[in-house]
């Protein structure tokens, strides 16, 4: 029998974008612009991507990884505060084993003309997984390919 287990840990990512919150905001809710700036698999081979951006609604990615397995990533919004605050919760399987589960806090602050953003991420490790390194780094480029998408949207001086 599989030994089961589940190792705890958690990250904090903070961020400054040169726009106001509302904008910063759309670019979560908005599906063609979410999946631009967040999907780490788009080269690798998306086969489904949705986005019901409400609470109880669902973010699915489905990707075929470099090594050929299925990778899942299931999200459901818990509580969206326009412009403020988004909390989701998401479980990711590869090759039909559970990796991990996760619940999400992202908050927006105006300062001035920019908005700080800070993604507070809580990780359930699953059965010997634990990739938490990875985790913080993809999250981070996602955050940075969100920058460079605010920045082609900006006017130029």
């Amino acid at each position: 029998m599989t030994r089961r287990s589940a190792a705890h840990t958690s990250f904090v990512l903070d961020r400054r974008f040169p726009a106001p919150p509302a904008r910063v905001f759309r670019a979560w809710a908005d599906p063609e612009a979410k999946r631009r700036w967040s999907d780490c698999h788009a080269e690798t081979g998306t086969t489904e991507y949705s986005l019901d951006f409400r609470p109880g609604g669902r973010e699915i990615h489905r990707a075929v990884l470099p090594d050929g397995k299925v990778q899942l990533v299931d999200k459901t919004f818990l509580e969206i505060v326009p412009e403020a605050r988004i909390i989701f919760a998401y479980t990711i399987e590869a090759g039909g084993r559970h990796l991990s589960a996760s619940l999400v806090t992202v908050e927006f602050e105006a300062e001035g003309a920019v908005t700080h953003l800070r993604l507070t991420e809580q990780l359930a490790y699953l059965d010997g997984h634990h990739d938490l390194d990875e985790r913080r780094r993809g999250t981070g480029e996602g955050l940075d390919r969100l920058a460079l998408d605010l920045a082609q949207d900006l006017p130029s001086a």
